[in-house]
């Protein structure tokens, strides 16, 4: 029977694949004389011959899925595959051991655990003891990094008599270069004729790193044992509350815990550790008195499932409208709302304060300022590259990108809008594709934008972009065009490439003279659902809410915020989720978060696929940012300046 895994695992069918198509067994290869056979199968005697060392060629593809692939297994046994590979270098080979045990000589542990599981180990844990049997065990070690992303699935025979039809069995992994290694359930199934499993499912970006030997066990639970292995982990998303604290719900609605940690916006790190932006309140003025500035927002670190504050870092000048980003390592970088400048073109700047992974806290390892059209905007990818906006002295337009500890960017040029408009060009959200394709969302907030839309950066393989642009939607409901043009917000991809956009709408209203005269409601109501590349329209989600931040899992797991519409205060403002493939919305949270994190059990996998905080965070719902209306006052900075 085959066993589709009803969440993201970052490793769940990588390793699926890699177990039923790596035949490993680490080491020598060789039997220990103690063996025993499981005792709940029957393994014909003597045991058949493990594969040892045998080399594998990885043809360099990109995004090219190898498709039920031959791998080396012991005499009797049959292995093979399905994955689609990211990236992958040339002559790239992978170095396969295969057994029906863990050798006794191999440089990975037996199957047990390392540590206990707690609410810092979010992916059980395979405990060790006679209960647990390995019948079939595969090492891999590559030649070079090897990303692997999309749907796997790997299927594994067995010679006749070795599995039960009423046995569970269980798919274990060991990753070295985790900081505590330890083995991991992430997955079950059962044979549906005697001699096969099968497992499948879908991986976000997973990079098995060179020379790195990984560990993968199919294993069952001995007759008689009343021991179990707990389920696999399941998908969590990390919502901010504000002062009601970061509720831990999965994609069903269900509240695995409430972490007592005050939070307008969060970023984990692979680890699991949490980081909280607490923007504090803006200072009272006294009668007559000018308006005091605003205190700086408090960031701090706290370990996976503690409420106790780890590390504190202090934010050069941000303040009360600020953002978090964090990268799989840990890597910080917060950001706020524009500044004046009398240096920039624009009369605006973004300021990005940055701690590198070792950062012990306190002050940035570095603070880097950004020319601004004036639209809070960042975004941190799980390597750690900071993408940020920048506006050229003669108006033209290019994102920054800075590598981790680096204060020198390389830049992303914006090649479709002509130069004579781009300095009315808005980034809004975005996110960052498997294959480091940008993808951007433009909304300038005001009423007919005529550059709003999705804009998408593809690298070209020689260092640059091919651009492109797709429309987004703008009818309503009711099939009329929304006389506000589309409103495009939140951005995010999936494994697959798929690229899902909120379709907000809200916009603000200027008379014939450029004076602000209100704010519009949202009339779209609605997510799309594009093909890779935008290509075409998969499925609308549509319903009473105003989508503006989005996160998608690696699997199509959609969670988004709906805020109250800011012209009289009406609407919905909630968290939802919606299941992988579907259209039913399913609130998850109370209220409307800024962003949200995902984490896998093992990996902080919204930094995968990054959607930024972005500018659309509602005051008037509670939660701080520049929000619509705030964006009158950036437009008439920026008309001020001959931008608007």
């Amino acid at each position: 029977m085959r066993l589709r895994i009803p969440l993201v695992l970052t490793f769940s069918a990588l390793i699926v694949a890699a177990v039923a198509a790596c035949s490993g067994g680490g080491g020598s290869g060789s039997y220990p004389s103690s063996l025993q056979p499981s005792p709940n199968v029957a393994v014909a005697s003597p045991l058949p011959s493990p594969v040892s060392n045998q080399s594998v060629a990885v043809a360099q593809v990109n995004a090219a899925p190898i498709s039920n692939a031959p791998v080396p297994a012991p005499s009797g046994y049959t292995s093979s595959l399905s994955i689609p590979i990211a990236t992958v270098p040339a002559n790239t080979h992978v170095t396969v051991n295969s057994s029906t045990t863990i050798p006794a000589t191999s440089t990975i542990p037996p199957l047990s655990s390392s540590r206990k599981s707690s609410a810092s180990s979010r992916m059980p844990q395979a405990s060790s003891g006679s209960s647990y049997s390995v019948i079939f065990f595969d090492s891999i070690q590559p030649s070079n990094p090897i990303t692997v992303a999309g749907a796997l699935s790997a299927t594994q025979a067995f010679p006749a008599g070795t599995l039960f039809k009423n046995t569970t069995y269980y798919l274990g992994f060991y990753d070295p270069t985790q900081p505590s290694p330890a083995w991991q359930t992430i997955a079950s199934t059962m044979t549906s004729d005697g001699v096969t499993l099968t497992f499948s499912g879908t991986a976000g970006a997973t990079t098995l790193a060179a020379n790195a030997t990984y560990g993968f066990a199919i294993f069952s639970v001995a007759v008689g044992s009343t021991a179990t292995p707990p389920p696999a982990a399941q998908l969590l998303a990390y919502i901010p509350q504000n002062t009601a604290g970061i509720v831990e719900v999965n994609a069903a609605g269900v509240t695995a815990t409430t972490l007592p940690i005050a939070a307008n916006s969060l970023g984990l790190d692979d680890g699991g550790n949490v980081y909280a932006l607490q923007p504090q309140a803006y200072p009272t003025a006294a009668a007559g008195a000018a308006t005091p500035s605003p205190i700086p927002a408090m960031l701090a670190k706290y370990a996976a499932g503690s409420s106790t504050v780890a590390t504190v870092y202090t934010p050069s000048n941000l303040f009360n409208d600020a953002f978090v980003q964090t990268s799989g390592a840990g890597e910080v970088a917060v950001f706020g709302g524009a500044t004046s400048s009398s240096s920039s073109p624009t009369g605006l700047v973004l300021s990005y304060d940055v701690w590198d992974y070792t950062s012990t806290g306190g002050a940035p390892s570095r603070t880097i300022v950004e020319p601004s059209a004036g639209t809070p905007f960042g975004i941190l990818d799980h390597a750690g590259n900071l993408y940020t906006t920048h506006i050229n002295a003669n108006g033209t337009f290019n994102y920054d990108v800075y590598a981790p500890g680096s204060s020198t960017p390389t830049t992303i040029p914006e090649t479709i809008v002509p130069a004579a408009q781009q300095a009315y060009f808005n980034p809004n959200y975005a996110a960052v594709g498997l294959d480091g394709t940008l993808y951007v969302t433009e909304f300038g907030f005001y009423a007919n934008d005529p550059l709003a839309g999705l804009y998408i950066y593809k690298p070209n393989g020689s260092g640059g972009y091919t651009e492109t642009k797709v429309a987004t939607t703008s009818t309503e409901p009711n099939g009329t065009v929304a006389p506000n043009g589309p409103g495009p917000e939140g951005v995010d991809v999936d494994a697959s490439g798929n690229i899902y956009v909120a379709n907000a709408n809200f916009a603000s209203q200027y008379d014939a003279n450029g004076n602000y005269t209100g704010q519009s409601d949202d009339q779209l109501h609605d997510i799309t659902v594009y093909a890779p590349g935008g290509t075409s329209v998969l499925r609308h989600i549509t319903g009473t809410f105003s989508p503006v931040p989005i996160a998608v899992a690696a699997d199509g797991t959609l969670f988004f915020a709906s805020y109250n519409n800011y012209s009289d205060g009406t609407g919905v403002n909630a968290s939802f989720s919606v299941l992988a493939g579907t259209s039913t919305v399913t609130q998850v949270a109370p209220t409307a978060a800024t962003l949200f994190a995902l984490y896998d059990g093992t990996r902080e996998t919204t930094g995968i696929h990054r959607a930024p905080a972005s500018s659309t965070a509602s005051s008037a719902a509670g939660h701080f940012g520049v929000g619509p209306r705030g964006q009158a006052k950036i437009h008439a900075l920026r008309r001020a300046h001959g931008f608007h």
